[in-house]
């Protein structure tokens, strides 16, 4: 691609519609469509390139690898949570049982996923073999994606989706599978949601 077509795209596929939401352009609640419709490009985009990156498999051994690692990570947000914010400790489950359980089920489809392919398979597949060095290819991956979260405007958000962005990515590079990215997204999504802290990774927040 040319590099003035992909600085273009770049711009109008990550670092616009934030900034049309935090400027007040968009309402909070435009999160969500503007999500799908650079999803949906991104979908067209790896279709007509002719190109194979959205890959499905399951790989077991790193899905092990991914759960062990969610238990030792989601003990520590919960201590977390238990420390710094205990009022809000399972509060959705608590108030909002209903909301709750339809979160747990439709997040990992209608977000995790897609998000992990505009943000790990797409990006990968344009930045990869340009971004020079694993480090650095990861580092660049994970402040995209703390930016895209500053439509939520709380620190919490940036901190763990850097974090996030860190794992996810490293899972998609070793196993070339936006399920298994998508997998372990949708588990600490999910977690974030049932310890109560959701409300800083959403509009409403």
């Amino acid at each position: 691609m040319n590099i003035w077509l992909l600085i273009l795209e770049t711009t109008l596929l990550y670092f616009v519609p934030p900034l049309l939401v935090v400027t007040g352009l968009l309402p909070k609640v435009a999160i969500m469509p503007l999500l799908w419709i650079v999803f949906l490009y991104c979908i067209i985009a790896l279709h007509r390139s002719g190109t194979d990156v959205l890959h499905f498999n399951i790989n077991w051994l790193v899905l092990r690898h991914i759960l062990v690692r969610f238990v030792l990570l989601g003990t520590l947000m919960t201590l977390f949570v238990i420390l710094l914010c205990p009022q809000l400790l399972f509060s959705m489950p608590r108030e909002h049982f209903g909301f709750w359980l339809l979160i747990l089920l439709l997040y990992p489809l209608l977000s995790a996923l897609v998000q992990e392919v505009v943000f790990r398979a797409f990006f990968a597949y344009r930045f990869e073999n340009i971004i020079p060095g694993r480090a650095l290819f990861l580092l660049s991956n994970a402040v995209l994606f703390a930016y895209i979260h500053c439509v939520f405007g709380n620190a919490l958000a940036l901190v763990f989706s850097f974090i996030g962005a860190l794992l996810f990515m490293s899972t998609y590079l070793k196993t070339r599978s936006v399920a298994m990215s998508a997998i372990e997204h949708a588990l600490y999504g999910d977690l974030i949601f049932t310890l109560g802290i959701g409300r800083f990774f959403y509009h409403a927040g």
